[in-house]
Order: structure tokens, then C-alpha cells, then sequence
């Protein structure tokens, strides 16, 4: 309750802010809000009136003409994708650093910002080449006193340029799966993809970013937000570092949006088919509580997560206005108080290593499987009363134009149910460790890139624990998306023995929350519910008849 007070008492008391003061509505940005600047420093959709968006070449050479013009630029590779193209990153830090070991020992906070996950969805990668112009270059230049940035303004590289027909601006726009028709944002779990197999190897588990920021696009919206940020809702996360997001950076962020650039924004939500509208959710806004997507699973290494998505509607210098007003007061809000967030992150990894040596023995130690959104009690959303039209633009073929009573200012809409809390609905014992059979070699290296650490027996060993009996296997929906479900039950063994090169993963490290959900039989979209594991039910006959799920529980080691 005391959650819900601050909630409300923040929302009823910005809202009143915001009509005391210039806010900015549908389609408009402030005059010269992205400075004034040489011709050699201007991106594409500066350079073309916002009617085009950045080629993967041209992102190479805008990165390269900031490396000739700052000292504070060290640029890599995040992967080389399917059709043969470089992936940039580029860390901004001052002073200039290369490694993950300099950037561990200067103490500064790491914040990783991405962009392009689904390229027609490019606003997120053009406000990141401003922000990388302003950080090196202009006035945000002492955020580097504070943070190490690490920015990939184009993550789907292979997807950008394979173009197609936008609405309105830019003209063309890339492809939302990578060459493979693969989603990006819905590999998280699985790793099958080049993409998110190098993100994971190259940044997140090298550099271990405190905090990321991942930036999208939503569709023709009925709020009147110019930006919604989420972060992870797993239930299964350690919480800490997610309630710090919500609680203390939120709306902090709301605040200073609001202050400097004129732009309200809040929770990404969806309302629902009602006027005046009963439901402020995330399920509406399709932010299901699954890890699924990179900022859910990012979540559950005990780091800090922003997913945040803008109007679709709107015009494309106003969608990259109001992702680089968010991130930009999200690198305010994380150099003043980064500090603080390193130190909830650590402890949150020393907890769950605790926990694990205390309590799993003995089976009382638990985490969650899955979860649902209920409601932390009534707040005020601003929306408009009518949907955005499917108008064309005057004179054109094209459906884009933001409909004329989206251009002024919504209504405030008051007692909306707030369904962003995240509960878990279904949970199953940490075990001490796992083991897993050495033919499964591609579920061990699936762990390692994830950052879990997986060992080889080099000699045999018994163990008491549990394995599950798989009934049947299923088909389910979670999501609004197609998982496994299995039917059947655990049951404990006293004594078993397991043979020489077998896999082990150890549960007493900071990455347990991950291996929990990907290896337990019943999570969500683990291994299992993503289908990982579907060609090796196959094999075994699982459609004909009961198996035991082949990952043993052990809780202890016995010799």
C-alpha cells in the first residue's frame, strides 16, 4: 500500500505539473531541440528533413567520423551477421578505454544502449547517434565523469537494410525479423540466433552493464504518452534491482522529462476497448511476464532493465525526440545515483549465492515458474477519447497521417486499474545443482552463453535429489505466443550415481535465477517451454509414451 500511495500521489501531482507548463503534444518538438551543428556531424534524417533513416553503411561512417573527432571512442564488433555484415558497438568513456577490465577498475557505472532490435523501429537508432554526437562532443559531455556507455544504435543489422515501404516517415524502413525471419526480442531464451548469441558473449557477459536500455516502437496507441518504459517482470528475478527501477528511477525520470524536454511519459502500458478506459496494463501493450525478451532476461542476471517504446503514429523526428529525451535523463538519473545501483546489483548476487549454500539442501529454498499482472490499485492516465484513424496523407497513397484530434492534448482519465505488478503463480524448489547428460552438450553451451557456469565431471559421483516424470507434452499459449507444457511430477531419488563428463551446473553463483529458469521442466519459456528441447523428446518418444525429463535436481553430493 505504501507503494501505491507513492504511485498515486506522483502521478496525481505530475499530471497537474503538466498542464502548468509547456508540454508538447502529437507531432511537436521544440525548435533546435538537437543543437545546431557541421554538416559532417549530422545524421541522415537531419540531413533529409526526417524522411530517411541510416543504411548500415552510413551508421559505420557516422561511428567512424566520431572516432576522428573525439578521443573518447573505442569501437568493436558485436558479431558478424548472416549476410556477412559488421554489427558496430561503440563504448564512450573518458578517458578512453578498451577493455572490460579497465572499465571494472575505473569504478564508473556501465549502461549498455540499444537500439534497432526491429528496424522498423528506427527512431531508437538515429536518437542514440545524437546522444553519441552530444555525449562526445556537446553538452551531456560530463555523463563521462560518472558511466562507461556502451551503445549498439543498430542491434539487427542484417534488418536494416533489408528495406521495405514505411508509413510516412522515414519512406523505407527495414525489416522487423533479422535475414533469418527470426525475432530478435523473442530469442532471449533459446540463443538460436547469431544476434543475441553476440550480444551475450560480447557485451553482457563481458562488460556486465548495471543497467540497459533497449528502444522500440509501439503502434497507433490511444494514450497520450510520448514514451512507455517497462522493466523486467519475471517473477522469477531477484527483485531488487527490478523494484529499484520501478520505484525510484521511474518516476524520478517522469519528473525530469517532463522538466527538460517537455514530454510526459509513464508505464508501457495498453488500455483497454472502453470509453473511458478501466485497464492500464502491460499485458495490453503485449510486455508479458515471460523472459522472452532481452530486457525480461536481463533481469534475471540481477541488473537493471529499460524497455521503452514510443507512439508509432507520431512523426519520426518526434519518435527520435522522445527516445533521446528518455535515455537522456535515464544517463542523468544512472550518473548520479550509479553508485548506488552497482551496490543493489552485488548485493543481489551475493544473496542468491546464500541463499543457494543455506537453504537448497534441504529443498526449502523456492523460485517462481511463471506469473500474472494484478493490479497495484487505481492511478490517472492521460488518452485521447477516439482511436487514431487510418487516414492517408492528402495527395498520397500513404497511411500515416496522426489523426487531427491526437495533434492537441488527451484527457486525464481518473481510477484506472494499474495491472503492471508482477506475482508468480507457480514455483518449484532451487536444487543445489543440476546435472545433465553429456549428449545434451548444446544445453550446456546454451548456459555459457548465458553467463551460467557449467562444469564436466572428471570423475563419477553420487547424489540424492529429484527428476521429473513427464506424462505429456503439450501445447499452451502464454504471451500471445505457442510454448510447451509439460504434464507430470517430480520424484525424489535417495541415491543415484552419475558417470564421468557429465554436466554440472553448480547453483551457488550469481547467474542461479537463470539457470533455475531454464533448465526447470515447468518455467514459463525455459528450455523447455521455448522448445529447445523438442527434437530430443522426439527422439525418445515422448508423443507415445511417459520419459524422465533427462536434467537431475541433486540437493546434496553424497560422494
Amino acid at each position: 500500500m505504501k507503494r501505491m500511495a507513492t504511485i498515486l500521489i506522483m502521478v496525481l501531482s505530475l499530471v497537474m505539473t503538466a498542464f502548468a507548463q509547456k508540454i508538447y503534444w502529437g507531432d511537436s518538438v521544440p525548435a533546435g531541440w538537437n543543437g545546431t551543428w557541421q554538416a559532417k556531424y549530422l545524421t541522415v534524417p537531419e540531413k533529409t528533413k526526417y524522411e530517411r533513416t541510416a543504411s548500415s553503411t552510413e551508421l559505420l561512417e557516422f561511428i567512424d567520423m566520431l572516432r576522428w573527432n573525439s578521443d573518447k571512442v573505442h569501437a568493436f564488433s558485436v558479431y558478424t551477421s548472416p549476410q556477412r555484415r559488421i554489427c558496430p558497438a561503440v563504448v564512450l568513456a573518458n578517458p578512453r578505454i578498451t577493455t572490460p577490465d579497465e572499465a571494472a577498475k575505473s569504478g564508473k557505472t556501465v549502461v549498455y544502449l540499444q537500439g534497432n532490435i526491429h528496424p522498423y523501429e528506427p527512431e531508437g537508432k538515429e536518437a542514440l547517434l545524437m546522444l553519441m554526437r552530444e555525449i562526445l562532443l556537446g553538452k551531456m559531455t560530463r555523463l563521462l565523469d560518472n558511466l562507461i556507455i556502451i551503445v549498439c544504435p543498430s542491434f539487427n543489422i542484417d534488418g536494416n537494410d533489408n528495406l521495405n515501404f514505411g508509413e510516412g516517415t522515414p519512406h523505407l524502413t527495414g525489416t522487423g525479423n533479422n535475414s533469418q525471419n527470426l525475432n530478435l526480442n523473442r530469442d532471449a531464451i533459446r540463443v538460436d540466433t547469431v544476434e543475441v548469441a553476440g550480444l551475450y558473449r560480447t557485451i553482457f557477459n563481458r562488460w556486465d552493464p548495471i543497467l540497459i536500455f533497449d528502444a522500440h516502437m509501439m503502434g497507433r496507441v490511444q494514450h497520450g504518452y510520448a514514451n512507455g518504459y517497462a522493466t523486467c517482470t519475471v517473477p522469477a528475478a531477484h527483485p531488487a534491482p527490478r523494484n529499484f527501477v520501478f520505484d525510484t528511477l521511474f518516476p524520478a525520470v517522469r519528473e525530469t522529462t517532463r522538466k527538460n524536454f517537455g514530454l510526459e511519459v509513464f508505464t508501457h502500458c495498453g488500455l483497454d476497448n472502453k470509453w473511458p478506459p478501466t485497464i492500464w496494463g502491460h499485458d495490453q501493450a503485449i510486455w508479458s511476464n515471460e523472459a522472452k525478451f532481452v530486457a525480461n532476461a536481463y533481469g534475471l542476471r540481477n541488473r537493471m532493465a529499460i524497455l521503452a517504446e514510443t507512439p508509432g503514429h507520431e512523426s519520426f523526428e518526434r519518435r527520435i525526440y522522445a527516445h533521446y529525451a528518455l535515455i537522456a535523463e535515464v544517463l542523468g538519473f544512472a550518473s548520479a545515483r550509479g553508485k548506488e545501483m552497482q551496490e543493489i546489483c552485488r548485493r543481489a548476487d551475493a544473496e542468491i549465492v546464500e541463499a543457494v549454500k543455506t537453504r537448497a539442501e534441504t529443498g526449502e529454498l523456492k523460485n517462481f515458474l511463471a506469473g500474472i499482472y494484478e493490479s497495484w490499485g487505481k492511478v490517472d492516465v492521460l488518452a485521447y477519447r477516439q482511436r487514431n484513424a487510418s487516414e492517408l496523407i492528402p495527395g498520397t497513397s500513404v497511411r500515416a497521417k496522426i489523426a487531427a484530434h491526437m495533434l492537441g492534448a488527451p484527457e486525464l482519465v481518473q481510477g484506472v486499474e494499474f495491472l503492471t505488478k508482477p506475482v508468480g503463480t507457480a514455483s518449484a524448489s532451487v536444487p543445489r545443482g543440476y546435472l545433465i547428460p553429456a549428449e545434451l552438450d548444446f544445453i550446456a553451451e546454451k548456459l555459457r552463453i548465458h553467463n551460467v557456469r557449467v562444469e564436466v565431471l572428471n570423475k563419477p559421483i553420487k547424489v540424492s535429489g529429484e527428476e521429473f516424470v513427464i506424462d505429456r507434452i503439450g501445447q499452451g499459449r502464454g504471451g500471445g505466443y505457442n510454448m510447451v507444457k509439460l504434464d507430470g511430477g517430480f520424484a525424489k531419488s535417495p541415491v543415484k550415481e552419475f558417470p564421468a563428463g557429465t554436466f554440472r551446473v553448480d547453483m551457488a553463483q550469481p547467474t542461479a535465477n537463470v539457470a533455475f529458469y531454464c533448465l526447470e521442466p515447468q518455467a514459463a519459456d525455459g528450455f523447455v517451454g521455448s522448445g529447445v528441447l523438442d527434437a530430443y523428446f522426439k527422439s525418445m518418444g515422448a508423443d507415445k509414451r511417459s520419459l524422465v525429463y533427462p536434467i537431475y535436481k541433486y540437493y546434496k553430493i553424497l560422494e
